[in-house]
Formats: structure tokens, C-alpha cells, sequence
């Protein structure tokens, strides 16, 4: 009968296991000091895990997207601006040269007046010379009569010659007043084109300021990379320690540390490892940090612009040289900042 009891006692039991393997995904025996201990991992708590791993590569996958078309948008305007900037380099050369041809021709047409001007008056005086000339011939008499018809026909020939002088002359003077018109309307259309690369310039302008919260280049001039990044301390990479940004060395120089992107200063402290430190939260995702300072310029709070001056280079904290140590973070995830120079 006891025999019995135990038998059933151990049939539950296995049953009780049995169902405890089934409500648990993994399950773990660790022993210590000779007491077993069983750690469970349900299924639920696998799914969720799973869940929040591809939340989180979703999470940046879509970040990288936004990130390169965001690049892409802005290569683009800085290629447009180019473009804008050598046509209006043109049209201003096509425009020195039409200012100077407009020039010669202006000073031209003024020379045709003034000779126009002189050959109506010369034109005049020998019209009234001629009248008088007609006159005391057409009172000549007797025998001087036959000669009296044939003066009076060179006079009159006369006249024909000066009609078609007064033709040749207005008609060239209206050709260098045409002229000059023409080159009025062409200086009133450069100027309207002018005024329609000034727009362009400054739409574009506009879409390269509100791209400017995106860390692009080093914030240090001529800054020679010393360590490189290494998040995971790959022993083929630099040193081979884990390094989360890249050492920019400026060969023992104190040199203005610049802001890559403009922002907010969230940070402006002292760190036992990073020495003199300035953060900057850019407002979309992006953080950037610069470190081992040999002192801030901005505090907390301050806002700062692309290129405006952060820091000065040093050696505070764990540092061996005068560098500056860059960090980019998209999102609290580490980035190489050579993709952003």
C-alpha cells in the first residue's frame, strides 16, 4: 500500500515537471553549495524580446534612410546653387560685354547727331542760298533767258541730290536708334534675370539652413586622425581599444574646436576621463560631443551654429596629446564620423 503511495506521489510529480517544461520556453539549473536552482524563460518572454529587436532594427533601418536622403536632398541644393552661381557668372561677363557695346554705340549714335545736326544746318543755309540764286535768275531777261532754264535746272537737280542725302541719313540714324533699343530691352531682361537668380540663391540658402542640425565635417581644421572608430575594440582597428569617436590630433597646437552642426548645448562640464567636455543636442536624433578640452566656450543652454567656436583643444583628462576627441550619436547609437565628413 505504501509502495503504492510513493508510485502515485512520483507520477504527479513527473506531471507537475512536465507541465512546468511545457509553460517554459528555456529553462535553466544552475547549482551552488549543493542546492539546485531552475531559472524559466517563458515563451511570451522570447516573443517580446524578439519584438523589440526588430522594433529597434526597424527603429534604424529607417533612421539610415532618413538620414542618406536627407544627404542626397542636400547635395542636390548645393549642386542646383552651384549651377546658379555659374550662370549668373555668365550672364554678369555677357553683361559687361553688352554694357561696353552699349557704350560704343551710345557714343556712336551721339557723333551721327551732331553730324546730322551740322548737315541740316549746312543742307539749310544752302537751300536759302539756292532760293536767292532762283529769284535774281527768274528776273534775269532778254538773251540771258536760255541761260536763266538751264541754271534754274541745276538748281533743280540740286534738290533731288539733297532729298536723298536727308534719306541716307535718317535711315541710319533710325538703324542706331533701333539699336539702341534693342540693347535697352536686353539690359531690362538681365536684370529681371538678376533679380530670378537672387530668388533661387536664397530659396536655397533656406534649404541648406534647415539642413544644418546634421553633423557634416570635422570640428577641427586640419585635424589629423590619430585613433580611429572603434566600437566593438576590434584589435585591427588603431590601438584596439573600444573607442566610440575618433582623436582628432592637432600636433601639439591649441586650435578653436567648431560646432559641426547647429544646436542646443546640453552639456559643458568636466569628466575624469574626458576632461573638458561640450555636448550638443542638434534637435532630430543627432548628438555630438568633443572632449579633452583645454577649456569651454559655450555653457549650458547656449545655442550655436555650424562652424561657431565651442572649445579649444587640449589634453585634460585620460589623454596622452593635445586632440580633440569627436563623438556622433543617432538616437544613442554611436556613429563613424567619417560618414559625415
Amino acid at each position: 500500500m505504501e509502495e503504492m503511495q510513493n508510485l502515485s506521489n512520483d507520477r504527479t510529480e513527473n506531471q507537475t515537471e512536465q507541465k512546468e517544461k511545457h509553460r517554459h520556453f528555456l529553462t535553466l539549473h544552475l547549482s551552488h553549495k549543493g542546492e539546485t536552482k531552475t531559472i524559466g524563460l517563458k515563451k511570451y518572454h522570447a516573443v517580446l524580446a524578439g519584438a523589440a529587436v526588430v522594433c529597434v532594427l526597424g527603429a534604424g533601418i529607417f533612421t539610415a534612410a532618413s538620414y542618406q536622403q536627407t544627404k542626397q536632398q542636400l547635395q542636390a541644393s548645393e549642386q542646383q546653387l552651384l549651377e546658379a552661381e555659374n550662370a549668373n557668372r555668365k550672364l554678369a561677363q555677357k553683361t559687361e560685354v553688352l554694357e561696353s557695346e552699349n557704350k560704343e554705340y551710345t557714343e556712336s549714335l551721339d557723333a551721327i547727331q551732331q553730324k546730322t545736326t551740322q548737315l541740316e544746318d549746312k543742307l539749310t543755309e544752302l537751300e536759302t542760298t539756292k532760293e536767292n540764286l532762283a529769284e535774281q535768275i527768274t528776273g534775269m531777261s532778254g538773251a540771258d533767258t536760255a541761260s536763266a532754264e538751264a541754271y534754274l535746272s541745276i538748281l533743280s537737280d540740286s534738290q533731288t541730290t539733297q532729298k536723298d542725302f536727308t534719306t541716307v541719313v535718317a535711315t541710319a540714324y533710325n538703324k542706331t536708334e533701333a539699336l539702341s533699343t534693342q540693347l535697352d530691352k536686353m539690359n531690362v531682361l538681365l536684370d529681371e534675370t538678376g533679380v530670378s537668380f537672387q530668388s533661387v540663391a536664397e530659396d536655397v540658402t533656406i534649404a541648406l539652413a534647415a539642413e544644418s542640425n546634421i553633423p557634416m565635417g570635422f570640428p577641427v581644421e586640419n585635424g589629423i586622425v590619430s585613433t580611429e572608430f572603434n566600437p566593438n575594440g576590434d584589435p585591427s582597428i588603431s590601438d584596439g581599444r573600444v573607442h566610440k569617436g575618433i582623436d582628432l590630433s592637432t600636433r601639439s597646437q591649441i586650435l578653436p574646436i567648431t560646432a559641426t552642426a547647429s544646436g542646443t548645448v546640453v552639456e559643458a562640464a568636466f569628466h575624469s576621463d574626458y576632461g573638458y567636455y561640450v555636448k550638443i543636442d542638434h534637435g532630430n536624433g543627432f548628438t555630438t560631443m568633443y572632449a579633452h578640452n583645454s577649456e569651454n566656450l559655450v555653457s549650458v543652454g547656449d545655442t550655436v551654429k555650424k562652424g561657431d567656436t565651442i572649445a579649444m583643444t587640449g589634453s585634460t583628462g585620460m589623454s596622452t596629446g593635445i586632440h580633440c576627441h569627436y563623438e556622433i550619436q543617432l538616437n544613442g547609437i554611436y556613429q563613424n564620423p567619417r560618414d559625415f565628413a
